[in-house]
C-alpha cells in the first residue's frame, strides 16, 4: 500500500503517505480500502507514514503512445482520506512539501471532508494551488452536494486549479449537483461483494449535466457485472463465459474493470485541460 500502478482506470499509481480513516457518509458503507485493510492487515485505523515522503522519485513521467513522455497520474490516499481528523496539519504540509519536488506530475487529492480542505486550503494557498495539484471531493448522491459547493468556495479563495468531483459509488439518480466551475468529473458504481445497484440513466445524467457546465468526464465502471446494461445480451453458463461473450462481440471495450465501463457502444474517458498544459510543459522541458 505504498507507491503501486492501479487497475484504476483515470490513474496511473496510487500512492499512500496515510492509511486508514472512519465512515461520514453512505458512500463509505461498503469501503473497498477498509475491506483490504482489514483483511490483510488486521483494522482500518489511521496511521501516518513519514517514510514514504520519500518515495516520490519512483513518480517520473509515462512514455505515450506517440513516444513523448506524458504527466503520470498519482492518486494520494487512495487507502484513506488525507482530510481526515485524526491527520494533523503539519503532516499534510510535509505531503505537499515531497509534491512539490515533482511539478510534472499530477497528484489527485480526493476527499469526503470538504470543509476541513476548504480551511486548509485557504491558508495554504494564498498565492494559488500548484497546476499539478489536482483536488476533489467525493459526492456520491444528492444528500451530500454541499462538498462540491466547498471545493468551488476554495477555487474561488486559492484561484484557479483543477477541480475534481467523484461520483462514485453513484447511488441515485442525481439531481441537485452543481458542476459549474469543476473542470472534471469521474463516475461509477460500486464494487465488491455488497455492491449497490447503479443504473445507466443515473449515469448518462451525471455526464450530461457534466458536459452542460464544460466538465471533462471520465466513466470508471459499473463497479459489478448486473449493473452494465449490456449484461442482459451475453450468452454464456457461467459468469466468466458471459463475460467473454461481450468480449468477442465487441460489447465490453473495458473487461479489466469491475463489471466493464463501455456505455452506450463507447469508452468515457476525458482528461480536464490541466492535463494537457501539464503535458506540453513537460515537453518543453525537454
Amino acid at each position: 500500500m505504498t507507491v503501486l500502478n492501479t487497475q484504476i482506470s483515470c490513474f496511473d499509481t496510487t500512492w499512500n503517505p496515510a492509511v486508514g480513516c472512519s465512515k461520514i457518509s453512505e458512500g463509505c458503507d461498503n469501503c473497498y480500502a477498509e475491506a483490504i485493510a482489514r483483511r490483510f492487515f488486521g483494522g482500518f485505523e489511521v496511521r501516518l507514514h513519514p517514510e514514504r515522503l520519500t518515495e516520490t522519485r519512483k513518480f517520473k513521467p509515462l512514455i505515450g503512445p506517440d513516444g513523448f513522455r506524458v504527466p503520470r497520474r498519482v492518486f494520494v490516499n487512495s487507502m484513506g482520506d488525507l482530510w481526515h481528523q485524526e491527520i494533523p496539519d503539519r503532516f499534510i504540509d510535509d505531503v505537499f512539501g515531497a509534491i512539490a519536488r515533482h511539478p510534472h506530475t499530477v497528484f489527485v487529492c480526493l476527499t469526503k471532508r470538504a470543509g476541513r480542505m476548504l480551511a486548509y486550503g485557504r491558508r495554504r494557498w494564498k498565492a494559488g494551488v500548484p497546476e499539478n495539484i489536482w483536488l476533489g471531493v467525493t459526492a456520491e448522491n444528492d444528500a451530500v452536494h454541499g462538498r462540491i459547493d466547498a471545493l468551488r468556495r476554495l477555487k474561488a479563495a486559492a484561484g484557479p486549479f483543477t477541480a475534481y468531483v467523484n461520483a462514485e459509488p453513484l447511488l441515485g439518480p442525481i439531481s441537485r449537483h452543481d458542476y459549474t466551475d469543476i473542470d472534471w468529473v469521474g463516475v461509477g458504481g460500486e464494487a465488491g461483494a455488497r455492491a449497490r445497484p447503479c443504473a445507466p440513466d443515473w449515469v448518462r445524467r451525471v455526464i450530461a449535466s457534466a458536459h452542460d457546465a464544460g466538465a471533462a468526464v471520465w466513466f470508471k465502471s459499473w463497479g459489478r457485472w448486473e449493473n452494465n446494461p449490456n449484461w442482459a445480451r451475453a450468452r454464456g453458463r457461467t459468469k466468466k463465459a458471459r463475460k467473454q461473450d461481450l468480449i468477442a462481440r465487441g460489447l465490453e471495450l473495458l473487461p479489466e474493470e469491475h463489471g466493464g465501463a463501455t456505455l452506450d457502444g463507447a469508452l468515457v474517458q476525458e482528461l480536464p485541460p490541466g492535463f494537457a498544459r501539464l503535458r506540453d510543459r513537460l515537453r518543453r522541458a525537454g
